[in-house]
């Protein structure tokens, strides 16, 4: 995780999409400050609809970049409802 500009990056390359869910999940779970913004990079298509349908479904708005043979998923955290 590197935190830059309130933005916090977690990188899941390689992962299988249940592997990249719980990535994430836990990152947001930790206590402390929120930051604005999430990216996570993740090398799977699937897992990058997968993660925008969760976000989505938590109120956050999302856009997604290709870089190289990785994925780029933003997500503007300000709307985030923490509910299951």
């Amino acid at each position: 995780m590197i935190l830059k500009n309130n933005e916090e990056k977690l990188s899941a390359r390689g992962l299988k999409s249940q592997g990249v869910m719980l990535l994430v999940k836990k990152s947001l779970g930790m206590t402390g400050d929120r930051p604005r913004y999430l990216r996570i990079i993740v090398s799977s298509e699937v897992a990058v609809k997968e993660l925008s349908d969760y976000f989505e479904e938590k109120g956050c708005k999302s856009e997604t970049d290709r870089a190289g043979d990785d994925y780029h998923l933003i997500v503007d955290l300000r709307n985030f409802k923490d509910v299951d």
